[in-house]
Parts: structure tokens; C-alpha cells; sequence
């Protein structure tokens, strides 16, 4: 954070900015800095509403004149100082009483050097003296002394005939603007508007002169004043949308983003009002919006969390979480557990409490958080109070409607039976040329699934013909199962109350949101209650406390578990059935024979009857002591705290179940799990300054436990499904599982940063962690950051550069880490066997490594800030390299010891890309402004070394050394065979070769030919190559805000191209189920002697060719562009707000996910079906998401 005694910024901003007190003023002040301008401090950090409210403030004292004696004027110095300027003089009272001024420099620079000799002297005393007889006067309130020029009436009069120019100053949504300076150019003459924006100025008759109307935030106007007559000149002016830099949170801290040497992604509270109404959690609002960061939606279900992954994969062994940034929510660091099956832990915040986001991204920015950071952190900093603020009361209200995406039409009637016709044909010319021999599939599954569906015979040769569907096995219904189980219209209420406000010394928060929303399907909805709570104050001139806590309640009910959550299901049950038998009740679905039972699809509806529950209890709480000791020197105390709590319960009724062996019983999982961590921080921070050098530094210590606990219990046979449901009508128990853990984390941490005239500028961090996760001599870890600035813009070499505003260079090299393990894998664990001979046994489980450590991760990062044309144009460039050694993974080890797992530093991997971000005003008039921002990023992920880790029958495929990780190998698929004879070819050269077969027994004309990739004749595992990624070669977003008066339409796309997956379900449909619908995008598209020229082979039930396998058919694009927010906005007029005692009010209506371009054939390529990197390359169709329109309504009194 910039001190206030920060003196300068660059001569060349200044003199560009040819800055008077009509422009803006130079603030000595703690927090703020003008810019453009010789400074003391940064003004950047105050958003433009805050600004105006201060300055209005600021200028209504200068107005009448001054305060009373106070606070500051009464406290005494001893000065001797000898031909000082004014800049000297104040600097000294500075450092004596630590009051801040605010001047214009340029203005004083101008006065006469003088002497001061003061032996305990009140400060005002001294300051009257000095501007006794000049152009200026002192005003004073508390600790801040404000030094502007006299009002007219008081500077010497000629006696000469004046007019009079007058008016009022609003801006252009009708809001008065009191404060705003008006005065005659190129003189120190002049006044500013009062209370209620009104000003008058006298200026000799005939004397034309040019009249300057400033207000910081505000854009510059200027009018030509003849002087010969009075006149009534009303002004209107615009917010400048070169906007003041805003503070960006980093670890431990804040810091300039003008000033930032690490990259950082920040979004404020503005754009987030502008594209995230009627989000109802913080990860779901848009993806797109912040540069670098890859958002996916895992699931449409109501509090479902998204993924968010910063620059690729660095544990790709690792399921859960291990991929996926630290949060921390006001000082509250946690990660999302997934493990524990828990709600949504990011539920905690409702976007309408959010100030900021930042993404600290290289290892310069996350350093800081050593052991945690390696994946990113995600900083949320919540809205607070305001100090000298009246209270707030913000309402709003909400109503949204959604329905799926997109809809799958599964198969008719008409087309089920042609299916079921197709498929039996296949299957029976498959027998029939004994490409299915075995006698066990043939008479135990085939046969009688044929049987039950369609008339046969037997020809002259013993071969079954087929002769028609039977009528009796289907019918008359043409029921669509995704209709039926589809929740039209689904509804969303949600309710928001906000109040803050401030004292002199204080400031507070208060805010509650509750939601009510149905999910697209029937018997699916949640509830949730967000509280949150927050104050500062300053209990003494050094001593300030301060809190914020959260508490959030979740309820989710739905109707279904497990796969049943998407709508896989709904297009494979036939629908020649209906919903309700003629008793009304739901039908039961008497499925195919297979193996002499009955193996059909529940009726859907009846699925969804589950009473699958999760409760969620969440809390973020944050508390600090802060003292400061000197100017400059301050200590800090804080203690952080976050509890998960959550409840699961599914109990499966009868009428839910697959029709198996005739019915099966009730039964019942009860999960329960509980996550805490708790971090107690002490830190010091120092500022200080030398001539035009300032420095910074940061020390701390950190202790850190975490706890969690899982158990998992399941219950079989209840009696009945209405009353005795609970566990203890069950008649069979069982422990699926429990688990405990509890770990911790010693650290201590530093910071020192550097910043000579915001032109040069370095930044060190380092931090080191000690962890329980690991043995003895591998707990500490060590994470160290430098970075680096330079801003060319402030060079004499660029002094004659009037449209470059900034441009600035960063350089940064970091190490972090990842306690990316179980808890103790150093130990020898054991686990409960198999009884033996009545009695309990214990064997050996993990197999112990006293030697593993710490992931590291190294990554040098380098960018470019630029802005141009008087920030018309602006921007920022990364780009990055990352190298993770020693990523965790299974590693061989012997069999004897009859462990189960063992786990080494083994994988290397990397790495690298670039991310754009560039933005504009291409409108700005006093009506108009047009802002648009678009952001690019790829990012190049590579597996660099194995390192002989034992990986999975499942991972060998996906984690390859010189290929990124998730990879998918498959087949390659040279064709469809369109006659026998092809085949018995190929069969022949494979059988010279050594081979059985070309591929399969039973491949034959209308299954897929592979290519023969290491041309050994026969297709093999070794004919496989990578088919799919499911990282994209580039993703990023597109904003446009537009607004007109009190009018704004905003609208910002998603873009991702390149990752590939399979659609599994269409692989698993080419099982050739007889009984079964099958996934829409097949039906027309498989083989047949009528269709030659399909895309996809034969349809054969049990699949004996393997045309499900693994190949290029199934493989499609994820890329996709998307409209995810479009909000149109209307502030009503304040003079209409004034009548009845409203500050603001804003209408909206916005729409989500309601425009999609993609060629991915299933419900939706945003969609990833599993958190494990091995498996994203396969997508189910979970959970869809949904296209949301909103109404909303924001009130604030």
C-alpha cells in the first residue's frame, strides 16, 4: 500500500497533465492520489462514487471558507528551517504530527521561499503566518489540513464593472454535483459549486475569458465566456472513463494495480452489476470476463460449482481439487473439497455482496502463499461500509425463468421399432455367419431378448430368420421421457437486503440473500440463506479492529442420484409406454429377458421419486487486531475460520429401481462429513520514504489446522417406502466407509517492495511452509518470488510520446508448491481385512515413502501494460513459462508387502502460453460511451517425464510423455467394411503374420476398419494414437458495456476451441441394447445395406466387433461460442427519485446461455463429466445447464 509521504510521480505525467487547482488537486492523504499529477498518495484506490463524495466534501470547505479550529491546528512543532519552499514546510509538520494536507503543488511551488523558526508552535499558527498575504488560505478538519485559494470576495478588488456568470452543474443522469471547481483559465481565479450544485463567479465586463469546469472522475469542460452581459450557463458533465487505477488485493495486502509487477486478473463490483445479474453464486457468473482464467461448468444443477483452472494442470494424477485455485474470501484461504461430497463451499458468497475479484496468477503474485499457491489464488474481498456515510439500505429482487439448453427429441414410437428392427436384423446376420459363436451369449442373452421383442423362423440351413416385431411386445403409447421428466419454465426467486454505512471512526455491512430455485427437472430444487456480517472501527488514533463473517444454510432435494442426475435415461427408455398405469400408478416397465430375468430401464418418472437430500452448513469468519506504533509501522493481528458442514441422504424407493430379477429392496445412504480450517496470522508492515525512493516491507507468521471427517453408511429392506423409511426400520446395515484427518501448516512469510517514482519498480516475496503432510526432513518447503517494473512511459526518451498514456514492462520468476497428498502417506498404514477363523485381521495398506516432498513449481512470467490515446485504448500481454517437478503418482513397488498403494515424486511436467487482454472506449460523449473489452489465452500442457511411475489401466492412455495430460488414445477408423470378402483378406494376411484375426472373429461388412498404424498386418493396442485433449488451444471472453443517459445494455461472450472428447453415450449405444432406445444422434446414422454410407458401423447387440471401442467417430469438438450474459439496465432520474426519498433504482432484464454456436452433438460442450484430468475427455451428458432469463429490480434508500 502506497504511505502518505509518497512525494512524486513522474515530471512527465505531470506536465502532460499542465495540472491547476481547476484541474484537480494534489491529495496528501493516506489513501488516495490524483492522478496525472505531482502526488502523495493513491487516489486510484477509491472507486469514482467514493471520489466524488469526498471531494464534494473537500469542496464545500473551501467554499465557506474553512473549519473551525480542531483536532489538527492545535498540535504543536518545532521548525528551523532556512529558504524552504512549501512542499518542505509540510513535509516537516508531517513527519512531527503525521497530519495530511491537501494542496495543489504546482500552485504553492510559485510562492516565495522563507524562513521558519517555531519553538512549540501550534501548527496553525505557523501555517497563517506563511499564507499571510498570497492567494491561499488554510482549512482545517480532524488530522487533514486542506490548503486552497481564497474565494474571490477576499482577494484585492479594482473597482471595476463586473458581470456575472451563473448556473448549476449536474451530471448526466440529473445528479447534482456539488464541489466541482469553476474558475478562469490560466489564473487562480475562482469558486466551486455549492450544496446543491449551484456556482457564481465575477469576471470583468468585456474581458472574455475561457471558464473551466473540473471535478475529479469527472471529464474536463470548458466554456467561452464573452463578460458582456450576465448570463446563466448550465454544465453537464460525464464521468471520465480514464478512469483512477483501483487497489488490487494481493496476498497479505493491497497495492496499486498501476504499480502491480506479477500478473493479475481483477474484476470489480461495476462490470460484475453490468453481466452477472441473476447469478446465483460467485464461480458461475460469467467465464470469459477474466483473462486466463478457463472456466467449466460441471453440472446445470441448482448451487452446482464450476471448475475454474489458471494455466493448465500441474497434478495430473490428482482427482478432487488438486488442480484448482485457493480461495480466500476476506483473509479466509480454503480449497474446495470435493472428496467430502459437499455443496458448494463458493455458495458462501452471493454476487451482490462481492467488491473485487482478483486472480493472482505467475508465482510472483502467489508466492506469498507458498505450499497453496501453485494452481493460482482467487482473492474475493467483499463490500464493506463507508466511512462518513449516512446509511444504506439496498433491496433487490429477482426473478428468473430457465429451461434446458438444449433439448434433446429422443425416438418415437415409429422409430424405436424401426431401431429394434434394424438391430435384431444385425444381430442375427451376425449369428447366422458365425460371427457370434459363444452359445452362452447366444442362448442366455441374445435369443431370449429376440424372442421377447419379434416373430422368427428357421430356414433350410438352421437359421433364424426374422419375420416382424411382435405387436403384443410394444405399445401404443409415444411418450417423451424427456417432456415428462422435464421441468418447464423453472423458477428462480431471489431476494437481496444490503445495509451499510459509517461513522467518522467506523464503518459497517449487513447483508442477506435468500433463494428459492426449481432445477429442469421434476422434484429438484434448493434453498439457500446467505448472511453476512462486517465492521471496522478505529478505537483510538492507533488502534483499529475489525471483523466479517458469513453464515450460509443450504437445502438441496431432487429426485434422483447417481447418473440418474442428467437425462441419460430419458433417451434410452422406450416410449412406447405410458407415464401412469390405469390405476394411476407409475408404470413399472417390464424390461427384455437376458439370462431368464427381466434387464429393462425404470420408468424415468418413477426414478426421479428418490428423496436424495443434502444439507449444507457453511461459515467464514475473519477477525484482526491492527496497531499502528508510528507513521508508517504497524502490527497486525488476525485469526481466520472456515467450517463445512454437510448432511447426504438418498433413500431409493421400489418404484424408482430397474425392473431386475422382478424387484429388489428399499434402501438408504446416509453420508455425513465436516471440514474446518482455522489460520492465525501476526504480521508487521513498514513504510517509509526517501527523497523520491519509497520502500515497503512485510513480515509475518502463520499456523494453520485443518480437520475433516467423513462417514458413509448404507441401509437395505425397509417395510414400507412412505413411513418406516428411516434407519432403523432397515434390516440390513452396512459401513460403506468412514475417514478422519486432520493436518497442519506452519509458515512465515515476507514481502519487500520498491518504487522510485512509479518508473522503477521491484517487488521480493518469500515464504516457507512446514507440513505434517510430509516425514521428518521433508516438512519445509521454501517458495521465493522476485519481479520487476518498468514503465518506459516515464522516460525522457518517451517524454514527446503524447498518446502513449502508460506503458510498462514486468518481469517475474517465482517457486511455489502443492501439498498435494493424503495426510501422513510417510507412515505405514493398515487396513481391516477379511475375518479369518472368527477373528479380525489387519493388513498392510498404503506402503509408507519417507522420502516424498513437496511439488514444485517454477514459472517465469513477462508482460506488458499499455495504454493509449488518453486511455482510449488499453491493455495488458503475458507470457509464461511453468514447470512442475516431482508432481505425485504411483509408484511400483513390491507386491509382497501386500500394500495397496504407493506414492513418489515421479511426474515433470510443464507449462506455457500467452494471454491478451485488449480494451477500449470507442464511444465517449456526453450521452454516449461504448466500452469493450476482449481477452485471448493459450495455454500449452506436456507431460515432460514419467519418471517410471505405475500408472492405471486407465491412465496409461491419458498421461503420455511428450503429450499434454488427460489425453485420449483411440482407433483410428479407415472406413465402414462394405462386404465380407475385404474382410477374409485381411484375416488371411493376419494369420501369416501370426495373428487370429485381422481385428475380431466376428468383424464383418457394415463394422469399422482400423488403421493398421505400425503396419504389422493385424490391429492391436499399438494401432492406437491420441485422439483427443481436453485442454482447448484457446479460450477467452468478449465484454461490451453501452451505455446512453440513464440507459446500459451489456453483453459478454465465451469462446473455447480446440479441446476434443467422445461422447460416451454414443459409444455405449452402439452396445446394440434390444429393449432400448438409443442416443438421438445415432438413429439414421449407423450402418445398414440400405445405408452404405453411414458414419457409424452396424448396430449388433452385445457388440462383438468392438465398434464401441475407442475411436475418431466418437471424437467431436467441444469448441463452442457463447452469449453467456446479455443485461439491459435503466436507472430511473434522480428528480424523480427525490419525490419519494429513493437514492437510486435500477431496472433489468438479462438473459444466460441463450445463444450457442458449437458442432458438439451432445447437450452441451461447456459440460465436463468428471473432476478427474484422466476422465475430461469423456462427457456424459450430466447435469444440463440452463438458458436463464431474469427480471430484476435494485433499490437503494
Amino acid at each position: 500500500m502506497y504511505h502518505h509521504s509518497q512525494l512524486q510521480s513522474d515530471k512527465k505525467t505531470a506536465d502532460k497533465a499542465n495540472c491547476r487547482l481547476s484541474d484537480c488537486f494534489t491529495l496528501k492523504y493516506k489513501f488516495i492520489e490524483c492522478k496525472r499529477i505531482f502526488v502523495l498518495s493513491n487516489l486510484k484506490r477509491l472507486k469514482i462514487v467514493r471520489i466524488m463524495k469526498l471531494f464534494s466534501i473537500f469542496m464545500l470547505v473551501f467554499t465557506l471558507g474553512g473549519f473551525a479550529s480542531g483536532y489538527s491546528q492545535k498540535q504543536v512543532v518545532t521548525l528551523n528551517l532556512k529558504q524552504c519552499d512549501v512542499n518542505t514546510l509540510l513535509q516537516e509538520i508531517w513527519k512531527q504530527t503525521g497530519l495530511r494536507f491537501v494542496y495543489n503543488e504546482q500552485d504553492v511551488a510559485r510562492l516565495k521561499r522563507f524562513d521558519v523558526n517555531a519553538q512549540q508552535k501550534q501548527v496553525d499558527e505557523i501555517l497563517d503566518h506563511i499564507f499571510k498575504n498570497t492567494p491561499y488560505q488554510c482549512a482545517y478538519e480532524s488530522d487533514v489540513i486542506y490548503i486552497t485559494p481564497r474565494p474571490v470576495g477576499d482577494l484585492p478588488q479594482v473597482k471595476q464593472e463586473r458581470v456575472k456568470l451563473s448556473g448549476n452543474i449536474k451530471d448526466k443522469n440529473g445528479n447534482v454535483l456539488p464541489g466541482v471547481t469553476v474558475f478562469i483559465g490560466n489564473s487562480d481565479i475562482g469558486t466551486s459549486s455549492d450544496i446543491n450544485g449551484n456556482y457564481q463567479l465575477a469576471i470583468l465586463k468585456g474581458n472574455a475569458v475561457e471558464i473551466v469546469y473540473s471535478f475529479i472522475g469527472m471529464k474536463k469542460v470548458t466554456y467561452n465566456f464573452p463578460a458582456t452581459e450576465d448570463v446563466r450557463h448550465n454544465v453537464v458533465m460525464e464521468e471520465d472513463q480514464v478512469e483512477l487505477q483501483d487497489v488490487v488485493v494481493i496476498g497479505y495486502g493491497s497495492k496499486s494495480a498501476r504499480n502491480l509487477t506479477s500478473s493479475v486478473s481483477s474484476v470489480k463490483a461495476k462490470d460484475l452489476e453490468k453481466y452477472a445479474n441473476g447469478a446465483t453464486t460467485f464461480d458461475n457468473m460469467p467465464g470469459g470476463a477474466v483473462k486466463g482464467v478457463l472456466v467449466n461448468q460441471n453440472s446445470g444443477e441448482p448451487g452446482a460449482k464450476a471448475t475454474l483452472n489458471i494455466r493448465g494442470i500441474t497434478s495430473p494424477l490428482k482427482s478432487q481439487n488438486n488442480n484448482e485455485p485457493l480461495y480466500v474470501v476476506d483473509g479466509v484461504p480454503f480449497f474446495v473439497e470435493r472428496s467430502l461430497n459437499m455443496l458448494n463451499p463458493l455458495s458462501t458468497l452471493s454476487p451482490n455482496d462481492i467488491e473485487s475479484i482478483d486472480v493472482l496468477k505467475d508465482a510472483a503474485a502467489t508466492a506469498i502463499y507458498g505450499s497453496r499457491g501453485a494452481n493460482g489464488v482467487v482473492i474475493i474481498k467483499t463490500k464493506d461500509g463507508h466511512r462518513n456515510e449516512q446509511m444504506k439500505i439496498s433491496l433487490g429482487y429477482t426473478l428468473s425463468v430457465g429451461n434446458q439448453i438444449k433439448k434433446f427429441k429422443p425416438l418415437n414410437t415409429t422409430k424405436f421399432k424401426n431401431l429394434q428392427e434394424l438391430i435384431i436384423k444385425n444381430t442375427l446376420g451376425a449369428i447366422n455367419k458365425a460371427q457370434i459363436t459363444d452359445d452362452n451369449i447366444i442362448y442366455g442373452q441374445i435369443y431370449p431378448a429376440i424372442d421377447y421383442m419379434a416373430n422368427t423362423s428357421y430356414d433350410n440351413y438352421g437359421n433364424m430368420i426374422f419375420d416382424g416385431l411382435k405387436d403384443e411386445a410394444f405399445g401404443e403409447e409415444n411418450t417423451n421421457w424427456v417432456d415428462e421428466t422435464n421441468n418447464k419454465n423453472a423458477l428462480t426467486h431471489m431476494y437481496n437486503l444490503a445495509i451499510r454505512g459509517g461513522g467518522k471512526l467506523s464503518n459497517y455491512s449487513f447483508s442477506f440473500n435468500a433463494i428459492d430455485q426449481e432445477g429442469l427437472f421434476i422434484n429438484d430444487d434448493m434453498q439457500r440463506y446467505n448472511s453476512r456480517l462486517s465492521f471496522d472501527s478505529d478505537v483510538s488514533k492507533r488502534f483499529k479492529v475489525g471483523a466479517a463473517l458469513g453464515y450460509t444454510m443450504t437445502k438441496r432435494h431432487s429426485g434422483a442420484a447417481g447418473e440418474e442426475m442428467g437425462i441419460t435415461r430419458e433417451w434410452n427408455v422406450r416410449p412406447d409406454v405410458p407415464v401412469y398405469d390405469e390405476t394411476g400408478e407409475l408404470y413399472r416397465i417390464d424390461g427384455t429377458p437376458t439370462w431368464g430375468f427381466p434387464v429393462g430401464l425404470a420408468n424415468p418418472v418413477a426414478n426421479r421419486q428418490n428423496k436424495n437430500k443434502k444439507e449444507s452448513y457453511q461459515f467464514l469468519g475473519n477477525s484482526y487486531l491492527e496497531y499502528k506504533i508510528f507513521n508508517g509501522l504497524k502490527i497486525r493481528g488476525d485469526i481466520n475460520i472456515s467450517m463445512f458442514q454437510d448432511q447426504y441422504s438418498n433413500y431409493n424407493p421400489l418404484v424408482a429401481q430397474d425392473d431386475r430379477g422382478g424387484g429388489g429392496m428399499s434402501t438408504l445412504q446416509d453420508d455425513r462429513s465436516k471440514a474446518a480450517n482455522t489460520s492465525i496470522n501476526f504480521r508487521a508492515d513498514y513504510n517509509f520514504q526517501i527523497e523520491d525512493h519509497y520502500f515497503s516491507f512485510m513480515v509475518g507468521y502463520g499456523w494453520d489446522r485443518s480437520f475433516s471427517e467423513y462417514t458413509s453408511h448404507y441401509y437395505m429392506g425397509f417395510p414400507d417406502d412412505e413411513v418406516l423409511n428411516n434407519a432403523g426400520s432397515a434390516t440390513e446395515t452396512h459401513c460403506i466407509g468412514d475417514a478422519k484427518s486432520k493436518s497442519a501448516l506452519n509458515s512465515i512469510y515476507a514481502r519487500a517492495s520498491y518504487n522510485y517514482l512509479d518508473k522503477y519498480l521491484a517487488e521480493i516475496n518469500f515464504r516457507s511452509d512446514a507440513s505434517s503432510k510430509f516425514g521428518p526432513g521433508n516438512q519445509r518447503g521454501y517458495f521465493p518470488s522476485i519481479s520487476l517494473g518498468w514503465r518506459m512511459s516515464s522516460e525522457n526518451f518517451m517524454a514527446d510520446t503524447e498518446k502513449v498514456d502508460d506503458l510498462k514492462l514486468r518481469f517475474s520468476w517465482g517457486q511455489t508448491g502443492s501439498t498435494n497428498i493424503d495426510d501422513f502417506v510417510y507412515r505405514q498404514f493398515y487396513e481391516k481385512g477379511n475375518p479369518y477363523i472368527g477373528q479380525s485381521t489387519l493388513t498392510p495398506g498404503l506402503l509408507p515413502n519417507p522420502d516424498i516432498k513437496w511439488e514444485r513449481t517454477s514459472e517465469f512470467n513477462g508482460g506488458l501494460d499499455y495504454a493509449f490515446f488518453n486511455h482510449r485504448l488499453f491493455g495488458s500481454i503475458d507470457g509464461y513459462y511453468r514447470y512442475t517437478k516431482g508432481a505425485l503418482a504411483p509408484s511400483p513397488y513390491p507386491l509382497e508387502s501386500g500394500s495397496t498403494s504407493y506414492t513418489s515424486n515421479l511426474i515433470d511436467l510443464s507449462n506455457k502460453g500467452v494471454e491478451i487482454e485488449i480494451g477500449g472506449d470507442i464511444i465517449r460523449t456526453a450521452d454516449w460511451t461504448w466500452t469493450s473489452k476482449f481477452n485471448i489465452a493459450l495455454n500449452r500442457n506436456k507431460i515432460e517425464k514419467l519418471n517410471g511411475a505405475e500408472l492405471s489401466s486407465n491412465d496409461v492412455d491419458t498421461y503420455i510423455e511428450g503429450q499434454p495430460a488427460g489425453v485420449l488414445k483411440g482407433y483410428i477408423v479407415e472406413k465402414i467394411f462394405q462386404n465380407d470378402d475385404e474382410v477374409v483378406t485381411l484375416n488371411k494376411t493376419a494369420v501369416a503374420r501370426g495373428a487370429n484375426y485381422y481385428q475380431e472373429k466376428s468383424t464383418g461388412m457394415g463394422d469399422f476398419k482400423y488403421k493398421d498404424l505400425d503396419g504389422n498386418g493385424y490391429i492391436d493396442s499399438k494401432d492406437r494414437e491420441v485422439i483427443a485433449t481436453p485442454q482447448p488451444k484457446f479460450f477467452g471472453g468478449f465484454f461490451n458495456s453501452v451505455n446512453y443517459k440513464n440507459f446500459n445494455l451489456s453483453f459478454v461472450f465465451q469462446f473455447s476451441q480446440g479441446a476434443k472428447a467422445a461422447v460416451y453415450n454414443m459409444m455405449s449405444d452402439m452396445y446394440g441394447y434390444i429393449g432400448n432406445n438409443i442416443y438421438p444422434e445415432l438413429y439414421g446414422k449407423t450402418w445398414s445395406p440400405e445405408n452404405p454410407d453411414a458414419r457409424y458401423a452396424r448396430l449388433v447387440y452385445t457388440d462383438p466387433s468392438k465398434n464401441s471401442r475407442f475411436s475418431d467417430r466418437y471424437i467431436y469438438e467441444t469448441s463452442y461460442l457463447r452469449l453467456k450474459n446479455i443485461t439491459f439496465s435503466y436507472n430511473l432520474p434522480q428528480n424523480f427519485l427525490k419525490k419519494i426519498n429513493v437514492q437510486s433504482a435500477m431496472l433489468f432484464v438479462s438473459g444466460s446461455n441463450i445463444w450457442t454456436v458449437t458442432q458438439w452433438p451432445g447437450i452441451d460442450p461447456e459440460l465436463i463429466s468428471s473432476f478427474t484430468t484422466s476422465q475430461m475427455t469423456l462427457n456424459e451428458d450430466p447435469y444440463p445447464l440452463s438458458k436463464t432469463f431474469t427480471l430484476g429490480v435494485k433499490v437503494e434508500f
